[in-house]
C-alpha cells in the first residue's frame, strides 16, 4: 500500500531558505563512482515500509526521519514525533549545546594554590587543586596521561615549591551530587564506559590497561624518572573516585619529581573540599579548546567526556555544576531552536541513561541548528564520518556513503541509533535521523539496514518526486 507522506511540521525558519549552504558549511564529497537512478520520496518510503517490515524487525519500533533542510522539505517520515530511547545520540544534543552555548574557543581551567605559609620554598600547609571538569588529562589527549601531571609539577617547582609539608587536597565543589548520571544501571558502574566523573578528572576515568593503578609501568619511564616493576596484566578499569585518583597521581608525580608530601593520609578520606576563599592562588593550567575536545567525545561516543560537558553547562551558566542545572540549560537551548517542550527527556548528557527519551523531530531541529551555526564545520567535522573514522569508521566502506556521512551512533540494550547528514550525488545535504527500540536481534542487523539505505541515498541524485 502505497504510504501518504506528510507535510513536514518542523518550520525551519527563514535562515534555511534559499539554496547556498551557510558560511561555514564543510564542501560535500565532489565524485561519488556509480551514480544510482534519481530517488523518489516514495522510492524512500518504500524503503522504510521494507525495513519496518522485516521479520527481523517483528517487535521494534522505527523512527525515521529524513529531511532536506534548505527548503524544508520532509522526504521520510515515519513516527517522527514518537519517543525513543536515543543511547549516544543523546551526544549530539550534548554537543551542540556545549558548542553553542560555551563557544569553540572555551577551556576548562584547573586551579592551584596552598593553604598554610610558603618561605624558602617550603610549604607548610596543604598543597591545595581546584578543578572545573577539564577532561583532558588522558591518554587519548596527550599520548599519556601522566605528561599532563609532569607539567603540573613543573609548574609547581617553578612557582619555588620544593617541599611539602602538609598534604594534597581538593578545593571547592564544582560538581555537586552525584557522580554517575541519573538511571544509569549498576551493570554499567563497573565498565570503562560507565566511569563516574568529578571536577578532578584523570584519563577518561580508567587505569589504562597493563599498568597496576597509577604505576609507571617497566619500559615506560617517560616521563616520571622513578618506576616500579610490579605492572601486572590486566584490563582497564573504572577508577571509583576520580578526586582521589587525581591527586593520589599528582602526590606520586611529585614525590618523582624529588618534591617530598609529608602527609601521607589516603587523599580519599581526607576532610571534604576545602573553600576557595581558603586558598592563596599560584597558578592556573587551562585544557585545549572546546573545538579539540568536541571529535574526542563524539567519534569514539566518549560517555565520560559527555557528562563532563553536561554538568559544565549548568556549571558556566547557573554557577551550580548539578545534573538538575545542566538539564534546565539544555532544555531552554531546545527550545530556543524550535523543538516541541514535549520532544526530549534529558537525564544526562551522554544517553547512557535509560530515562533519556527523544524523538526523531527533535534531533533534526539540533542538526539544522548547527547547519546554520556559525561553527557548523566544528560540529559537522567532530562527528563520526563513514568508512572513515569514529564508531561508523568501519561502516559503509567502499559505498557511496563513505565519506558522505557524517553521523553519531547510539547503542545500548535494545536501542540502536544513527542521526546525522547525510550529502547526495548531486550535493545535497540532508538531515536524517533513524531510532530503533525494542528489537529482539542484533545490533548489526539494524546497522546493515540503516546503512544501506544512506549508502542509497548518498549513491542517488534526488528527484522532486
Amino acid at each position: 500500500m502505497k504510504r501518504i507522506v506528510l507535510p513536514f511540521l518542523l518550520v525551519f525558519g527563514a535562515a534555511c531558505a534559499g539554496g547556498a549552504p551557510p558560511a561555514g558549511s564543510p564542501s560535500p564529497v565532489a565524485a561519488k563512482p556509480n551514480v544510482g537512478a534519481l530517488l523518489t520520496r516514495t522510492a524512500l518510503v518504500l524503503a522504510a515500509d521494507s525495513i519496518a517490515a522485516d521479520a527481523k524487525f517483528r517487535t521494534a519500533q522505527w523512527g525515521m526521519l529524513i529531511v532536506d533542510p534548505t527548503t524544508g522539505d520532509t522526504l521520510l517520515s515515519r513516527n517522527a514525533g514518537k519517543f525513543f530511547m536515543p543511547a549516544s545520540n543523546q551526544k549530539i544534543i550534548t554537543g551542540a549545546t556545549a558548542l553553542a552555548q560555551l563557544g569553540p574557543d572555551f577551556t576548562f581551567r584547573t586551579t592551584f594554590g596552598y593553604r598554610g605559609t610558603l618561605r624558602d620554598g617550603v610549604l607548610d600547609g596543604d598543597l591545595v587543586v581546584i578543578g572545573r571538569g577539564d577532561p583532558s588529562f588522558s591518554d587519548a589527549m596527550r599520548g599519556d596521561w601522566r605528561l599532563a601531571f609532569s607539567d603540573m609539577t613543573d609548574s609547581i617547582a617553578a612557582h619555588g615549591i620544593r617541599e611539602i609539608r602538609g598534604g594534597v587536597r581538593r578545593g571547592g565543589d564544582a560538581f555537586p551530587g552525584n557522580n554517575f548520571g541519573y538511571g544509569w544501571q549498576i551493570d554499567d558502574l563497573t565498565e570503562t564506559y560507565g566511569a563516574v566523573v568529578d571536577e578532578l578528572f584523570v584519563n577518561e576515568g580508567f587505569w589504562t590497561a597493563g599498568r597496576t593503578s597509577n604505576v609507571p609501568c617497566r619500559g615506560r619511564c617517560a616521563p616520571w624518572p622513578r618506576c616500579r616493576d610490579d605492572c601486572v596484566d590486566r584490563p582497564a578499569t573504572p577508577i571509583q573516585d576520580p578526586g582521589a585518583a587525581f591527586l593520589g597521581a599528582l602526590r606520586q608525580a611529585l614525590t618523582a619529581y624529588a618534591i617530598p608530601v609529608r602527609d601521607t593520609m589516603d587523599v580519599k578520606w581526607a576532610n571534604g573540599a576545602i573553600r576557595d576563599s581558603a586558598v592563596t592562588r599560584l597558578f592556573e593550567l587551562r585544557s585545549p579548546p572546546l573545538r579539540t575536545i568536541l571529535p574526542v567525545m563524539e567519534k569514539p561516543s566518549q560517555n565520560q567526556i559527555a557528562e563532563i560537558f553536561f554538568k559544565t553547562l549548568g556549571l558556566e551558566k547557573t554557577g551550580v555544576g548539578s545534573a538538575d542545572s545542566a538539564r534546565r540549560v539544555v532544555e531552554r537551548q531546545l527550545a530556543a531552536w524550535g523543538a516541541k517542550p514535549d520532544g526530549a527527556a534529558v537525564r544526562d548528557g551522554s544517553g547512557l541513561s535509560r530515562h533519556d527519551y527523544v524523538t526523531p523531530e527533535t534531533l533534526a531541529k539540533v542538526l539544522n541548528a548547527m547547519r546554520v551555526h556559525r561553527d557548523f564545520a566544528v560540529f559537522y567535522d567532530a562527528l563520526p564520518i563513514a568508512g572513515v573514522d569514529g564508531t561508523i569508521g568501519e561502516r559503509m566502506k567502499g559505498t557511496p556513503a563513505q565519506g558522505n556521512v557524517h553521523a553519531k551512533t547510539g547503542s545500548v540494550d535494545k536501542a540502536r541509533s544513527l542521526s546525522g547528514y547525510v550529502t547526495t550525488a548531486d550535493g545535497r545535504l540532508l538531515i536524517f535521523s533513524f531510532l530503533c527500540n525494542n528489537f529482539s536481534g542484533s545490533n548489526r542487523d539494524v546497522e546493515q539496514a540503516t546503512d544501506a539505505l544512506l549508502a542509497r541515498i548518498a549513491g542517488s541524485p534526488f528527484a522532486a518526486r
